[in-house]
């Protein structure tokens, strides 16, 4: 009864479709469209009411595709607002949202070059300008590449079926960690230039999702996503509930990152005394060890910058613990560390200058027993990434390490080597890693002398190191019973946790006031150097690369 209803308004369409198109042939191609259209539709099980009507307003909808292609308009909007009654609202909307993902799924399969620009400037709103600055490439390099990527997704938008942004617009993920590593670099090495896990891994972080969706949400055959999630929940990352997995960490955006460090800063400025008095005492003691009088200039400055890190770090974790009564126990993995993963995501965006200013990488330490000639060997190291020049385990000279090299590792034994004057092949040392030196006098971590690489960081020994950490274990001490630093610190950080989906319980509370107070160390150090109470080597100055900052690390040989 339908089909016969459509066949009488044949003549009627095609008369309207002549007015519109003024040639018999691309009206004929319009009338065919609009009653495809409407047979799909019919063979859904979806009844119409007010044939005409319909009709007439899918003709126009059709037509109006027609122009934008015609004159290569982007279809940015797809489908238009027409006025119908409630029961035709159905079909426009199911193509709304069909035309949309098929859109989506289009640029999915572009070369990076074309996606890279059409995902700017049509789903992100960036003008020709502004992407040529971006990506470092002429303004009509860009038109080219808007041109010849409309002209590809006319080409294959057909075949596309639906997928969601991260399909076109994948997401970086990055893992840090607190405890101690798995035996093969858990949790990192789990995701280490491995872009399909990242994007797994974010697309089942709000929700338990089945697998299917998952692989849905991101462009990829469930196929290719099943190992990944087999792996990621055997490396406990993702746990599963029935046929539904979710990301087990907290994971936070640039704006969760950088929300409350103009807070943190006027934290800092208002009570520096009440926050650094505690460590004012413990350097002064510091100062009075023999240890400490014999190093050479840039070693002071690096275990001063250490001794900070230290405290402070160690101090404000304690405070926390204190207002909120909270544990934070690491599980045994099965992977032999003892570790709680937290992330962070990337899209277009990029890290504001104040977010690399205040970040900083937790203490690490290396222990060797009886490596060469000594009974312990370690190295204990902040990584001061706040300050804007060199890292000393990030160089592309550092092209010699495999996946499985720890950089620590084999800068602990190598700087053990050079203090010794130890022959590596005489140890087993891999000489290849010899090749880091140039970098690491870059660092300060070594220095040049008579033409060959000395040791440029504190070295002490067993008694030493005893007495280092006797100042430092007072100092936290003594942190931790000011309770007027306490209630500072409780009234800044109230109502600063941050929102994790409600399923996710195993996030300790210590990681989601992380964000609330991670750039008090920075605030705290800058404000130190500018009231003279560390040693300004004008360190955020990195327009020549001269200024570069003591590593916050030594070593301990006995």
């Amino acid at each position: 009864m339908q089909n016969e209803k459509i066949e009488n308004q044949i003549e009627f369409l095609l008369s309207a479709a002549l007015q519109k198109c003024g040639n018999l042939h691309d009206a004929e191609d319009l009338t065919q469209e609009t009653l495809l259209t409407a047979l799909s539709y019919m063979a859904k099980g979806n009844a119409i009411g007010h044939m005409r009507a319909w009709l007439l307003t899918v003709l126009d909808h059709k037509w109006n595709d027609f122009l934008r292609k015609k004159y290569r308009q982007p279809i940015v909007g797809i489908g238009e607002d027409f006025d119908l009654v409630d029961e035709d609202q159905t079909l426009l909307e199911t193509e709304k949202h069909d035309e949309a993902a098929q859109v989506r799924q289009a640029v999915a399969y572009l070369a990076r070059i074309y996606r890279d620009v059409i995902v700017r400037h049509y789903m992100n709103g960036e003008s020709v300008s502004e992407i040529s600055t971006a990506l470092g490439i002429p303004e009509g390099t860009v038109k080219s590449r808007l041109h010849s990527g409309r002209e590809q997704l006319k080409k294959g938008i057909e075949k596309m079926e639906t997928y969601s942004k991260q399909s076109y617009q994948p997401i970086t993920l990055h893992i840090s960690n607190s405890g101690s590593n798995g035996r093969n670099g858990e949790p990192q090495s789990l995701i280490q230039n491995d872009l399909l896990a990242q994007n797994i891994l974010w697309a089942a972080y709000e929700k338990p999702l089945p697998i299917e969706e998952i692989a849905k949400n991101i462009g990829t055959p469930t196929a290719y996503v099943e190992s990944v999630v087999a792996k990621l929940v055997d490396g406990e990352l993702i746990k599963q509930i029935g046929n539904k997995y979710y990301t087990d960490f907290m994971i936070s955006t640039i704006a969760q990152r950088e929300r409350y460090i103009p807070d943190q800063k006027q934290f800092v400025s208002t009570h520096f005394n009440l926050l650094w008095r505690s460590i004012d005492k413990g350097l002064e003691e510091l100062r009075k060890q023999s240890f400490y009088r014999r190093c050479t200039f840039d070693e002071k400055n690096s275990m001063e910058l250490y001794f900070v890190f230290h405290c402070v770090d160690h101090g404000t974790y304690g405070i926390f613990n204190e207002i909120y009564q909270a544990k934070q126990d690491f599980p045994l993995r099965k992977d032999g560390g003892r570790w709680i993963a937290f992330g962070c995501v990337y899209s277009n965006d990029k890290e504001s200058k104040e977010l690399l200013m205040h970040a900083y990488s937790g203490e690490r330490w290396t222990i060797y027993e009886h490596f060469a000639k000594s009974k312990i060997l370690r190295q204990h190291v902040y990584g001061a990434d706040g300050f804007p020049d060199y890292a000393y385990y990030r160089s592309p000279d550092y092209d010699f390490l495999k996946e499985s090299d720890n950089i620590d590792d084999i800068i602990t034994r190598l700087l053990y080597l050079i203090h010794t004057g130890t022959a590596p092949e005489s140890v087993g040392f891999n000489t290849e890693y010899l090749r880091a030196i140039p970098w690491l006098i870059k660092c300060k971590i070594l220095r040049e002398e008579d033409g060959k690489p000395r040791v440029n960081i504190p070295i002490l020994n067993q008694v030493e190191f005893d007495q280092l950490c006797k100042i430092m274990t007072e100092m936290k001490q003594e942190i931790l019973r000011d309770k007027e630093l306490r209630d500072t610190f409780a009234t800044f950080l109230k109502d600063k946790k941050q929102k994790i989906p409600a399923h996710l319980t195993s996030v300790p509370l210590q990681k989601q006031y992380w964000y609330a107070n991670h750039a008090v160390l920075f605030a705290m150090l800058r404000e130190a150097i500018k009231q003279g109470k560390l040693y300004d080597g004008n360190y955020d100055d990195d327009s020549n690369g001269v200024n570069q900052h003591p590593c916050p690390m030594f070593l301990v040989i006995e």
